[in-house]
Order: structure tokens, then sequence, then C-alpha cells
């Protein structure tokens, strides 16, 4: 008679620099699951993020490395992963009552190290995983985690399937330098146990190795305290842990903490073995804007079409008080629908010459462009000579409000770093990722960039947009907003994807300057943008060269 095969750690690994959604994340594990020979009843699924970059509080990247970084850097590290954290759990609340039934657990971890790749090798190594399974955007490096890697290797494709690369483990990796880094981890709670009175565990570490010590003795250095935390926890544990990697053996300390966890050597990850009963639950819109609890559902109905009636409930009849502005194309008015998803209801002037065109256009081009740093069309109306487009309502106004109105906060620098951020991986998106095909834009300008309360910004008015189904360039009539024009579109009317691009650049003068790319509304004759800045760029540039060679 065999023996049961015991549980075992199952880590999905992919890079926390990315965005993620509460349905990839799902779907990943379905893929998992579904692979039939990854995940067994009693097994542990350890969600590893890594974050080989953080956000300084001034507005720009570092590396995640512990021992480069100092003060307010290390705070800001702790702080991300921390949100990171937090933010993961209540994500895959959902998916840890779906897969209750099957006895498999959840874990989160966030490790802020750098290169991604070593990070991953390591933590795989000190959590003892049976599974590793990759994340598609990790793949460049397979040959990597393929040589580096004990355990059992699988990847998730684009289509979410997991595809097992190695069935079994391998015996000849490499050693590798381990270096220091910040992790935190928390199991994911089911939400009927949020109130309960066992106080669950999160378990932060700082490990590190030092070449030059080989001794055997015992070299880790634990400090416990008790924390009344405000979130889901009851109380929290909290562990700062340093130690020496699994390649150097050394004596098992014997030191146990609550409940099951417990530390055979010190080099291992605290393992949370709770059992819980599992709910069966359906996923929730996801949150758009956590400062104002504005969720969009991700999959659209059976049918995009809208009944007029619909709509014209949603926006009171399209009343003056639910106008939320006014362009070319024609009116837009704020609506919520009968199940609260909150709308923004754009209507066609009955005397636009181009509405009817931008219309289905519009309507076919965003039917590929899903991603979190554009506007989702939710659906569409059609009623004789009315056209109507039905987005998600993004909450906080434009970027145009907040870099040019009077009544407008000024913008932080992280905030502007962090919104040229959201706007670049939407035109990458755009350009790189669309399926059937780059979009070019074609008007990128700040009163086309929404905002939420987070300022994450989003790409919107997509009236002009154009699919690029070749490499050959295309000719088209000349359309947009005067100072965001690239020349080569200005003059001869030839779109590529550089023409995002040159808009993209002027709107990045904006963030840095607050200056408007052309301000025809003043009787002074402003210089434009590109005239004021090319001399002051240039300058910089010269007197950085002039440094580095001295």
């Amino acid at each position: 008679m065999e023996s049961p095969v015991p549980p075992s750690n199952v880590v999905i690994a992919f890079d926390d620099t990315r965005d993620y959604s509460q349905d990839e994340l799902h779907f990943a594990i379905e893929g998992v699951k579904l692979a039939g020979c990854i995940l067994r009843r009693g097994d542990t699924l350890l969600m590893l993020g890594v974050l080989h970059k953080v956000l300084h509080p001034l507005g720009y990247q570092l590396r995640a490395c512990p021992e480069s970084l100092t003060g307010t850097s290390i705070r800001a590290m702790e702080e991300e992963v921390s949100k990171k954290v937090d933010l993961y759990v209540n994500m895959l609340q959902k998916s840890a009552e779906k897969y209750a039934d099957q006895g498999v657990s959840i874990e989160v971890q966030i490790t802020a190290g750098f290169p991604i790749k070593q990070v991953i090798v390591q933590e795989v190594a000190t959590c003892k995983a049976s599974w590793v399974i990759l994340e598609r955007h990790l793949r460049r490096d397979l040959r990597f985690y393929l040589k580096q890697i004990s355990c059992k290797i699988a990847l998730i494709q684009d289509s979410f399937s997991a595809d097992i690369l190695r069935p079994h483990g391998a015996s000849d990796t490499d050693d590798i330098e381990h270096k220091l880094f910040y992790t935190l981890s928390k199991s994911v709670p089911l939400s009927n146990d949020q109130s309960s009175e066992n106080s669950e565990q999160s378990v932060i570490s700082c490990r590190s190795y030092n070449p030059l010590s080989h001794s055997s003795q015992e070299n880790s250095i634990m400090f416990k305290s008790n924390l009344t935390a405000s979130s889901s926890y009851r109380s929290q544990e909290q562990k700062f842990l340093l130690d020496f990697p699994p390649s150097y053996k050394q004596k098992e300390s014997g030191m146990h903490t609550q409940g099951e966890n417990r530390y055979t050597s010190a080099s291992q990850i605290v393992q949370k073995q709770h059992k819980h009963v599992f709910q069966q639950g359906s996923l929730e819109a996801p949150i758009l804007c956590a400062a104002c609890g504005t969720r969009t559902d991700l999959y659209l109905k059976d049918s995009m079409r809208f009944n007029f009636s619909q709509i014209r409930i949603a926006t009171n009849d399209f009343s003056k008080e639910n106008l939320l502005g006014e362009g070319g194309y024609g009116h837009v008015y704020k609506g919520k629908l009968k199940d609260g998803q909150l709308i923004a209801a754009k209507v066609r002037k009955e005397e636009s010459q181009q509405g009817f065109a931008e219309f289905h256009y519009e309507v076919y081009v965003l039917n590929f462009a899903r991603h979190k740093n554009i506007v989702m069309l939710l659906g569409y109306c059609c009623k004789e000579s009315q056209n109507i487009l039905v987005y998600e309502y993004i909450c906080d106004m434009s970027l145009d409000w907040h870099l040019f109105d009077k009544q407008a906060s000024v913008l932080e620098w992280h905030q502007r770093f962090a919104i040229a951020i959201g706007i670049a991986k939407g035109l990458r998106f755009l350009h790189e990722e669309c399926r059937g095909g780059p979009i070019i834009h074609r008007d990128l300008r700040p009163s086309n960039i929404l905002l939420t309360h987070e300022f994450v910004p989003m790409l919107a008015d997509f009236g002009l947009a154009k699919w690029k189904t070749s490499d050959d360039p295309v000719y088209t009539r000349i359309l947009g907003t005067l100072g965001y024009l690239a020349p080569e579109y200005a003059e001869d009317g030839i779109v590529s994807v550089r023409t995002d691009v040159y808009s993209f650049g002027i709107v990045l003068l904006q963030l840095i300057s607050g200056r408007k790319a052309s301000n025809v509304d003043k009787e002074e004759q402003q210089q434009p943008l590109r005239q004021w800045a090319e001399p002051l760029i240039q300058k910089a540039c010269t007197t950085r060269a002039h440094r580095s060679s001295s």
C-alpha cells in the first residue's frame, strides 16, 4: 500500500513591479489547478511576488537592494512591501474560499530584492518548494531557472494554462551567492474568519549571507512583538530574522512559534498550516479606486448594447447636473446603472460631421483595448440619430485639470512620476501588446488622460485612434491638438507609434514644468513648449557630459 503524499509548498513566482488584476491572479491559480499534477490536497500555495524596484519618496525609482538603501528609502521599501501584501491578500480572498474544499491554503509573500531571478531562486530554496510556477513575464530567464532551481518547474502561458517544463527535480544545480533581502508574508484569511479569536501570523524577515563565515553555530536573531492590528487580523506576530542560506548547514534551533509554525533551521521561513473551513464564493467587481470605492466589471455582458431607457434613467434624463464635459464629439454625462456601476455616457452631437465614423470605430478599437491604464468601454447605444458610448466612470477629473486649474492642488513629484509611468504603460499596451495589432491614439494630451483619486492615469477618447496593420507608413488627414502633433504627422500626415511617443514627450514636459503646450488664450505670445524646453534639455545634457568626462 502506497503511503499518502505529504503536503508540500507550491510557489507561483511573479514580478511584483508589474500590475495584476484580481482576475489575472484567479486565472493563474485556476491554470495551475487544472494541470492536475501540481496542487494536491493539503498543499500550501505561496504567491511569491518579487519587488526589484521601489519608488523613492522624491519620485525616482531605486533598485530594491536592502544593503544599499538607508533611512527614507528603507522605510519606503517596507511601506511598499506591506501595501502590496495587503493588496494581494484582499484580491486572493475569493480564490482562497473557492479552493478550500480541496484543502489548498493560499499565502502571499512579497520579497524586495535584486536581481529578481536570484531572489526567486533563493526564496524557492528557502521554503523547500516541491513546484515553482513562473509567471509568463519571467520566461526570458527560463534557462537560468532550469539550471538553478532544483524542484519541479512549470510556466504560466498567455492563456493562463500551466505548461510543465520539468516534471521531476534536479540535483545538479549550481550554488549561487545569497544576498540580503526584505520579505513579508501573510496567510490569506477567509471572509468568515476575519472576526475570529484566532490570531493569524505575518512574518517579516531580512536574510543575508556572509561568505567568510563557515561556522555551524546558530546565527539567527529574532525579535518578536505582539501588535494590535486594525486590519482583518485581530493580532499579528512580527519577527525579524537574520540567517544564513540553506547551502551552509546549521544546527536546528528548535525555536517554535504559534500553532503549528516551526523553525527547523535558521534558513527556513515559517510555514503556516492553518486549517480553515472554506466556502464557495464568486469574484466581485475589482476596485478601480480604493480612495472612493469605485468598482468596474472587467468582463462585458453577453451583449455590449444598452437600451436608451437604461442610459436615460442612469443619467437622470441627461440632466445638466450630470454633465461632465463637452467635446468635438458631443456631451459626456455621469450616470449610475441599476447594479450600482458608475458610467460616463458620451452622447454624439447631431451636427457632428465625423460622429458616426468615430462612433463605430471607437467601439471596434476599444473592444481590443483592455488595460489598467485605459478607460474601459462598457457598451453602446444606437437610437435613431443618437449614438451613445458607455464608459466606466473615472472619478477624479483629468490630468489637464490637475495641472492647470486654479482650484486643483499642486501635484507632488511622486504623483507626477506615477502618472508618467501609468501613461507609458497604457501606450506600451496599445503599441505592443494589444490583440490585433498596434493602436495609435493620435490625440494624447492631458485632457484625454483621466485620473483616479489614487492618481492612476487612464487613457481616454479614442475617437481619432488608428489601427496599424503593417509596418508600412500610414498616411491620413491631420487631426489632433496643436502643440502635441509630431512633425512628420503635422507636415505630411504620416502616422506611426512615434506619433504617440512625441505627444507623450510633450505631456512629460508638462508634468515637469507645469506649462501648457501652447497658450493661445493669453494676449502675450507664449513660446511653444517644445521650443522653450529644447535649449534647457541641450544645456542639461552638455553639463552632464562635461561632468562625466572630468
